[in-house]
């Protein structure tokens, strides 16, 4: 039997967030900077006033939308073969590796540095050859390239460094149609619809408000029939009321409107009801990831998108930890497994720490380890004949061992989860092993998947016209910034 999911809200009170949540959208509104999203708006009855940029969501739009978006088991993403290998909605929680960090933890500096292409590269490698890792976000935003195009030189280095599903924070309706691009390229299908291999994440601005990069972005991805990853980001007592079910409402508005936009940009378009709301620590003036009412948040947006029938995604491990220490332990653990436990379709943070600035390696290969111990603990215990061995424990009796019964051999990897980098050796066998901790142990795992793991290769012709794609758009950025 599998363990029961979290929730924290009951089902009159979801209804209660719903409608409040449909009175700011008719009575508030939207400030949209954006005429083609306004005007995607006016046309279906929306109060749209172009001047202040606002624009008034009835009810009728919202129920439209939800009627238009595919259900929770109808979206799936596929891999760079056009296999598909993340099916939403069947009760599993897939990880993705990211998101968008600046720097990259160095555990032979002792301290952090600025991420580069290479890092992103190898950091997609790693989750390539990582069993609990289902798909790779853009794990750091790299440093040592032009800014305006950082996420596309990313991306390059992605497609070409693994197999797995990729999603992306496209900063641009322009960098959107050259992520989309480069996907056809690398599985050879024009029509992204048929089989996505990719996802693209977007944030409203906070606390209702869409910049016109972001909205147009996600206009042109639903138009691509790509997933679309809405993600607000309110932070309590600063873009949301200070109460979490107020925080709710204010995060509910976001992805809603999100939603009427992608429909309305093309019917049926894939959405995904994400949530990355924080907490602010009023002592030191900073959002905050890790806390207790974070995870609360977390666990109501999972139930909020099952009220809606819509699959969806979390952020976690979280932590605001900035080194591989116990808080950064018990609140990447904490998170986790109220994401998992809630029924979360997707979760995308592992690798990280330092309220998502920092990234590591060490991390990655860590998180990989506590989302394997997640899934295990998920799963529950089973009770059948088989596993009550009723008639096996008669048989050996008071005074036998169960060591070598064939019961045991054949149960053992069903039953019980074997780690990849945890301690269960006694003292002396540690300390004969070099006395490391999980982290030190965790860089050696990293550092032989690096030198060993060779994720398949894309051709030669399909790496230049990558690099193409990348070099055509620095140089159109560059173009503009000299216009």
């Amino acid at each position: 039997m599998k363990l029961s999911q979290l929730k924290v809200f009951s089902e009159n009170e979801l209804s209660q967030i719903h409608q409040a949540t449909l009175d700011v959208l008719w009575n508030s509104g939207m400030n949209i900077d954006s005429q083609r999203a306004l005007t995607l708006l006016k046309a279906v009855g929306a109060t749209v006033d172009f001047g202040s940029k606002v624009a008034k969501i009835p009810e009728n739009l919202v129920k439209e939308a939800l009627k238009a978006a595919p259900r929770r088991s109808e979206v799936t993403l596929y891999d760079r073969n056009q296999k598909p290998c993340m099916k939403l909605g069947m009760g599993f929680t897939y990880a993705l590796s990211g998101f968008d960090a600046t720097y990259v933890f160095d555990s032979n500096l002792g301290e952090r540095r600025p991420a580069t292409k290479n890092d992103v590269a190898n950091f997609s490698k790693l989750a390539d050859a990582l069993p609990n890792i289902h798909g790779v976000a853009t794990q750091a935003i790299p440093q040592d390239v032009p800014q305006r195009s950082a996420e596309l030189h990313a991306a390059e280095v992605m497609f070409s460094n693994t197999e797995k599903p990729l999603v992306f924070c496209p900063t641009s309706p322009e960098m959107a149609k050259a992520v989309f691009e480069m996907a056809k390229v690398v599985t050879g299908n024009e029509r992204l619809e048929r089989a996505p291999m990719i996802g693209c994440e977007f944030s409203p601005t906070n606390p209702l408000m869409w910049e016109k990069n972001a909205v147009e972005a996600l206009i042109e991805t639903a138009k691509n029939g790509v997933p679309i990853l809405l993600l607000p980001q309110p932070i309590t007592g600063v873009t949301s009321p200070i109460t979490i079910a107020g925080t709710m409402v204010i995060h509910n508005a976001q992805n809603l409107s999100g939603l009427v936009i992608s429909q309305l940009a093309a019917r049926g378009s894939p959405f995904i009801y994400s949530c990355a709301a924080t907490t602010f620590d009023m002592r030191e003036a900073t959002p905050i990831i890790g806390s207790p009412e974070s995870v609360l948040m977390r666990i109501a947006s999972v139930q909020l998108a099952d009220f809606y029938k819509l699959p969806s995604h979390s952020t976690s491990p979280d932590t605001d930890a900035h080194c591989h220490d116990e808080q950064n332990a018990w609140e990447r653990i904490m998170t986790t497994q109220a994401a998992m436990m809630s029924g979360a379709d997707m979760i995308i943070n592992p690798g990280m720490f330092a309220t998502g600035l920092t990234v590591s390696y060490e991390q990655l290969v860590i998180d990989d380890e506590i989302v394997g111990y997640i899934y295990r603990l998920a799963k529950g215990v089973e009770v059948n004949p088989e596993t009550i061995a009723a008639d096996l424990i008669k048989r050996v009796g008071p005074t036998a061992s169960f060591l070598k019964e064939a019961h045991t051999l054949r149960n053992l990897k069903l039953e019980h989860w074997m780690p990849s980098i945890s301690c269960r050796s006694t003292h002396a066998r540690w300390s004969q092993r070099g006395r490391k901790d999980v982290v030190a142990v965790a860089k050696d795992k990293a550092q032989k998947i690096l030198r060993e793991h060779q994720p398949k290769r894309l051709s030669e012709e399909k790496l230049r016209r990558l690099n193409q794609i990348t070099a055509k758009f620095d140089e159109a950025q560059n173009s503009g910034l000299r216009a």
